[in-house]
């Protein structure tokens, strides 16, 4: 314990004469101020109070921010709360300029169409956080974990995954998925629409690709390819052209000359068309699927939230979107919510108004619950009444279609009869 105290004066005493050490080694520094703060020593919490204010006084935000939350944390740990031990972010996922309000993204010279689309923190900080089923969140807050504890990965030799692919079905959030990553992380998002990259005339298309990630480089940001399909199709496709093969060619190059510099997410929908090349690209690869019962239940609160709509009612709703994206979710409760309004006076249930949407949202991807719903009869409440996922129960049914429990029984008979 003296020890460490002893390295801790030394530490602030030079941090304290120079005011531009912390730039470089400030993930050292807070190691060992969180290892010196376990003994409650006042001398050591004073110098640690002391080392926050200097850098306050120098306008390093985050560091000082760093320090009062180790500091909060000691005095909360003999109580048996847990406080995350990385509480600053790292500087070691990306380098470059700044990029402000006045920063214009690459275009194509051709036509002058922007390449990109710039995402600055704080609008990142304006959009709601995904809604993930329990293992897609395990996997994703292990991966942000690396990028939060870069410096650590650093400082010990090993690889620091910059590289990630986010793959699944049209709406299933992959795209929020990845700006609220940056938005956590703190770094502007430089978003491009990689079809929006290709051109009719010959070479355009990778050099757009080449212009695209010169500034990426150039820049402290996150890059976000989305559409990545669009580019990194198989080589050997007998459809393509070679110029789609130099096409790439161009990307594979480009994400491992960004590596040492920048996060890199691609997303796709149509995962079975990337070249294999491109797959051993990705430092991880995650499969953001079509949501479970757990993750359906808070998407329709969310959607639902200040309408009328009963935790019962949405419990059916949970039930009746198995099989729906993220996005289909939405718009079916945005449609309620439209019903609701509308025709307030006739204070209409929610399975009304589901009814109506169905009528009015024809699909090629049915489902048996969708199907039997659509029925004019009431056989859909015992398939209800016996979905696995969820505990569905006759007094949440009543809430659904806006009458006493009785009657849900009663109906539930008379479906049994015929």
């Amino acid at each position: 314990m003296h020890q460490n105290r002893c390295l801790l004066y030394i530490v602030v005493f030079s941090v304290l004469k120079n005011e531009y050490l912390w730039m470089e080694h400030f993930p050292i520094v807070l190691a060992l101020l969180r290892a010196s703060v376990r003994d409650k020593s006042a001398a050591v919490i004073q110098h640690a109070e002391r080392l926050r204010e200097a850098l306050h006084k120098v306008g390093a935000e985050d560091e000082a921010q760093a320090i009062a939350q180790v500091l909060s944390s000691a005095k909360q740990s003999s109580s048996g709360n847990l406080v995350p031990s990385r509480v600053v972010k790292s500087r070691a996922i990306s380098n470059g300029e700044v990029i402000t309000a006045n920063t214009q993204p690459p275009v194509d010279k051709e036509t002058s169409t922007p390449l990109a689309e710039i995402f600055l923190v704080n609008r990142l900080s304006e959009l709601a956080p995904p809604i993930l089923s329990d293992r897609l969140e395990r996997a994703v807050h292990h991966l942000m974990g690396q990028w939060i504890g870069a410096d650590e990965l650093q400082a010990a030799g090993l690889k620091l995954p910059r590289t990630a692919l986010f793959f699944g079905a049209p709406g299933t959030g992959k795209t929020r998925l990845a700006l609220w990553a940056a938005e956590k992380l703190g770094i502007p998002v430089v978003l491009a629409r990689l079809d929006g990259l290709t051109s009719s005339y010959l070479g355009t298309t990778a050099r757009n690709i080449r212009a695209l990630f010169d500034f990426a480089n150039r820049y402290k940001c996150l890059l976000l390819l989305d559409e990545f399909d669009g580019i990194a199709k198989l080589r050997d496709d007998p459809q393509e052209l070679g110029e789609v093969k130099r096409v790439v060619n161009a990307v594979l190059q480009a994400i491992d000359a960004r590596a040492p510099l920048g996060l890199t997410i691609a997303i796709t929908n149509h995962e079975g068309l990337l070249d294999p090349a491109v797959w051993r690209r990705f430092d991880a690869r995650i499969e953001v699927g079509i949501p479970d019962a757990a993750a359906r239940l808070k998407i329709v609160e969310r959607y639902t939230e200040g309408f009328p709509v009963k935790p019962g009612a949405i419990k059916v709703l949970a039930w009746l979107t198995e099989g729906y994206s993220g996005s289909e979710i939405e718009t079916m409760c945005d449609f309620i919510k439209r019903h609701m309004t509308l025709f307030a006076e006739e204070k209409p249930s929610v399975i009304e108004a589901v009814q109506l949407f169905i009528d009015l949202s024809a699909t090629s991807h049915s489902s048996p619950a969708r199907e039997s719903l659509a029925r004019e009869d009431f056989h859909w409440i015992s398939q209800v009444l016996s979905y696995q996922d969820i505990k569905i129960v006759q007094a949440d049914i009543a809430e659904a279609i806006d009458a006493t429990q009785s009657k849900v029984s009663r109906l539930l008979k008379s479906t049994e009869r015929v």
